[in-house]
């Protein structure tokens, strides 16, 4: 992973290295502090992550910072833990959780690899973090193509793995349930001390 910049060693960065650093997701359980309020800067937003690989007991912190987001961006729409479980699966499934940059399959890009070429947005928007989770959910005005909401309103009813797969229409379906007891399992650590984001 490149060194993140000297503007991003913030309060914030700091209080993650030392409260959470990389210990495992089972072993920290319910035990961390309440944060303070986070402030997602537009150099988060859009900063590029390349590094392959997803561990759900060894996450580091852009990773860790990405489960977060996510969930920040969930119950910033009043969406519920299924939700939550089904995008957090899913962007774990297409990226690792990190914001790809270049394309790694064709055009695709970001959190969700989704692809301007099917109707996702501009290549800036599939990688802007906050555009991306709002096109997931079918919540995007920028983007055409049909998101969460739009094709399982009743997404409540839908297995996670299915619901992912409806709207990312993958090669390899299966991927999304194996991964939701990971997703289930960082919603459970992190929900909690996630304030809505909304802007």
């Amino acid at each position: 992973m490149p060194a993140s910049p000297a503007s991003a060693l913030s309060r914030r960065h700091l209080l993650l290295a030392g409260a959470v650093g990389l210990t495992s997701l089972t072993t920290l359980g319910a035990l961390a502090p309440a944060r303070a309020e986070e402030v997602w800067s537009e150099e988060f937003l859009t900063r590029p992550e390349t590094r392959e690989g997803f561990l759900v007991d060894d996450m580091d912190e852009w990773q860790i910072e990405n489960a977060r987001f996510l969930i920040a961006v969930i119950k910033g729409h009043e969406l519920d833990e299924q939700a939550g479980v089904i995008t957090l699966a899913t962007a774990i499934v297409e990226s690792w959780l990190r914001n790809y940059e270049p394309a790694v399959d064709l055009d695709s890009g970001g959190l969700f690899q989704q692809r301007p070429s099917m109707g996702w947005g501009t290549a800036g928007e599939v990688r802007h973090k906050k555009r991306a989770v709002d096109a997931f959910l079918g919540l995007g005005a920028h983007s055409e193509a049909p998101g969460l909401l739009d094709l399982a309103p009743d997404y409540r009813e839908w297995a996670p793995g299915r619901a992912a797969q409806a709207v990312q229409i993958s090669a390899h379906p299966e991927r999304y349930a194996a991964q939701v007891p990971a997703a289930r399992a960082l919603w459970d650590r992190h929900a909690g001390d996630v304030a809505p984001y909304t802007d």
